[in-house]
């Protein structure tokens, strides 16, 4: 009896270590061959949610943007430099740069300034999805001095003459009349 409870304890314990989630090698060219950069789940709900090319969790070292647009940016000598007003992506989907205000009053007289992602230091609260503080190794002073960043802006659909402002024709040019 204490044998065969051993032998029983040994194969459940097989049973539970061994994966339950079977994967499949994604063909090449669908949309699902993408690799998945989720983090472990219960194995329970993996074997029946995970889907290969979405994401499904959020790493420690990963920022959601709602938690970064808005948030103090300090420099080297800790006095508070500005606030990210903006972050500026590619279109691969890399965070190219933050958008940061610096200067200014309320808002009156500031100008942006953007920093790529790798020159902020982003440190989270212990414990917490909340940002406990952002550094830069710039100085306000520093920041106030670079150059100002300039958001896009498609060319304008107007000309200019001597008299103000002309709407461009747009669609086909209008043929000559006819002559008589």
């Amino acid at each position: 009896m204490k044998r065969s409870l051993t032998i029983g304890a040994a194969v459940l314990s097989a049973a539970l270590a061994i994966p339950a989630v079977a994967q499949q090698k994604p063909t090449s060219g669908s949309p699902s061959a993408q690799p998945s950069t989720s983090t472990s789940m219960p194995s329970s709900k993996a074997a029946s949610t995970q889907q290969p090319g979405f994401l499904q969790n959020q790493s420690p070292s990963e920022w959601r943007a709602s938690k970064l647009i808005g948030a103090s940016v300090y420099g080297p000598d800790n006095s508070s430099i500005g606030e990210i007003d903006d972050l500026i992506l590619a279109d691969n989907g890399e965070v190219k740069a933050a958008v940061i205000g610096v200067g200014g009053f309320l808002g009156v007289g500031q100008k942006n300034v953007a920093l790529p992602m790798n020159a902020l230091n982003v440190k989270r609260k212990a414990d917490s999805s909340s940002i406990d503080k952002i550094t830069v190794s710039f100085t306000k002073d520093q920041l106030k001095d670079a150059p100002k960043f300039a958001y896009y802006a498609p060319p304008s659909r107007t000309t200019t003459t001597g008299s103000g402002t002309t709407p461009r024709p747009t669609g086909t040019p209008m043929s000559p009349p006819a002559s008589k």
